[in-house]
């Protein structure tokens, strides 16, 4: 959510505009001093994955929805991607002191895992 001094945008592909794009500056692993990150594959989430501003009843709904996760239609799917995809991965590894989840990656699989033995039940719409 830092806005780039270069005034990069989005793209239609989240990668950068063509004249512009994200491998310019990312790349496979975030630079030595960790400014500029990056990850195999680095590009923006797709605007569909964007969970600013939503209620944890929203997020909860969004993951399970194909239309708005990559097409994941099975829990398993969703437990893999959140597993091994490097974009993901890279919250625990941010560089430049950005903030990391407050658990490991580890907790926050089995908590996937436990979540979807359950059902994969979201809260009600008020919690946030």
């Amino acid at each position: 959510m830092i806005p780039h001094a270069q005034n990069v945008v989005r793209g239609t592909e989240g990668r950068g505009a063509p004249t512009m794009q994200s491998s310019a500056c990312h790349q496979e692993k975030n630079t030595a001093d960790g400014k500029v990150p990056g990850a195999h594959g680095w590009h923006m989430a797709p605007l569909s994955m964007v969970w600013e501003g939503l209620t944890n009843a929203q997020i909860c709904r969004q993951i399970q929805d194909p239309k708005r996760n990559g097409n994941r239609k099975a829990p398993e799917e969703v437990i893999e991607h959140m597993r091994t995809d490097p974009l993901v991965l890279w919250a625990w590894e941010p560089g430049a002191g950005r903030s990391m989840p407050s658990i490991t990656h580890d907790q926050f699989i089995e908590r996937l895992e436990l979540w979807a033995r359950a059902g994969m039940p979201c809260p009600d719409t008020a919690t946030r």
